[in-house]
């Protein structure tokens, strides 16, 4: 199994969320030096190429900004920075997307490089697709600060590679927070809480309107005299798309250690003992290493279990019984109890949840 990164390996690129940040209380003439103490971060290393900091100095760093930060909307505001302030491969794919969905593909399988501390999940309903995201690194300890910037940067995302408005709707797994209006800002109405987790659903005809420099491509097709420039650009925008491959591929890590345990528990149900085997440490150091961020292996396998309940409520097949003997429950009852214990409803509250 390839190097899952855990609370003190150096594995986020300092010079995306980190410079972000920094800049922003620049800009705002708020003391950097404050929100860098304790972290273990220096200025002069954030300008660093290659730089990366460990998910215990990230959550410092959070820790400080959001105790020196004069409102509620730090979290929005470095979303609205996410695109401008990515480089090299991955803004080339992104750039280069057909359409929205296109750019989904290309993102979950390279987020890695800009926003580790998520894991997502897709899901094709009727008419929608459907995004779970988790939190990956520890950083569920500031769950909401986390989901607010991810969140906010796709709908400045959507908005500046499709030249319009983001449309959808989001669940998020907390209740009604105190800075209501900042959602509505940005997120629209079509929003929720109390959710078991993290959703954001898109229309399917809304993902494969095609994106600006897609545009740009089809127009210029019309014209005979730029055939030639535009097979360059063609030939270019697959090769940029493919390319963060290389950077990927070169990276030590893909996933953290809570992340790459759902997944495999999403594989396989497998015991803690087993899942410490699997990463070749003993089970004392697996226990140890999770409690490091926070997490035990048994919130680790409701999460999974709740994420698969919810796919196999969305299939019309499903009933609670067989539910029950896919996730090895002895029996529906059980499994109804434990659905609710996660999620304070029973299981056919979220029949329509993912359709």
């Amino acid at each position: 199994m390839r190097a899952l990164a855990t609370w003190q390996d150096k594995c986020i690129d300092s010079q995306l969320l980190v410079a972000s940040l920094v800049g922003l209380f620049k800009q705002r003439g708020l003391d950097c030096d404050k929100l860098l103490r304790g972290t273990g971060i220096f200025s002069a290393d954030i300008r660093k190429p290659g730089h990366s900091i460990s998910p215990k100095q990230l959550l410092r760093l959070v820790d400080n900004g959001l105790s020196l930060w004069p409102s509620g909307d730090l979290s929005f505001l470095l979303g609205q920075l996410w695109l401008p302030s990515q480089s090299g491969a991955l803004t080339a794919g992104m750039l280069c997307a057909r359409d929205l969905n296109e750019l989904g593909l290309f993102w979950y399988q390279f987020h890695w490089l800009t926003q580790p501390w998520l894991q997502c999940w897709r899901w094709q309903g009727d008419k929608e697709w459907h995004f779970l995201l988790s939190l990956d690194l520890g950083t569920q300890q500031h769950t909401q600060f986390f989901i607010e910037l991810s969140l906010s940067s796709l709908v400045a995302s959507c908005k500046q590679l499709m030249g319009q408005g983001w449309h959808g709707s989001m669940s998020f797994p907390y209740e009604t927070p105190q800075n209501i209006a900042q959602y509505y800002k940005y997120f629209g109405t079509d929003i929720s809480f109390d959710a078991p987790l993290c959703r954001v659903s898109m229309a399917k005809a809304f993902m494969q309107q095609p994106l600006l420099y897609a545009q740009q491509i089809a127009s210029s097709v019309e014209s005979q005299a730029t055939r030639h420039a535009v097979t360059h650009a063609v030939i270019s925008r697959q090769s940029h798309f493919q390319s963060p491959r290389y950077t990927l591929f070169a990276s030590e890590y893909r996933l953290g250690l809570a992340a790459g345990i759902r997944l495999s528990l999403m594989r396989d149900n497998v015991s803690l003992p087993e899942m410490a085997e699997k990463l070749s440490m003993s089970p004392a150091t697996l226990k140890r290493r999770l409690a490091e961020m926070d997490l035990s292996f048994g919130q680790l396998a409701d999460e999974t279990r709740l994420i698969k309940a919810l796919y196999y409520l969305a299939t019309p097949s499903q009933d609670a019984h067989s539910i029950a003997n896919s996730l090895s429950f002895s029996d529906a009852s059980n499994f109804r109890r434990s659905f609710k214990r996660w999620t304070g409803q029973l299981p056919i509250y979220f029949r329509s949840w993912l359709a």
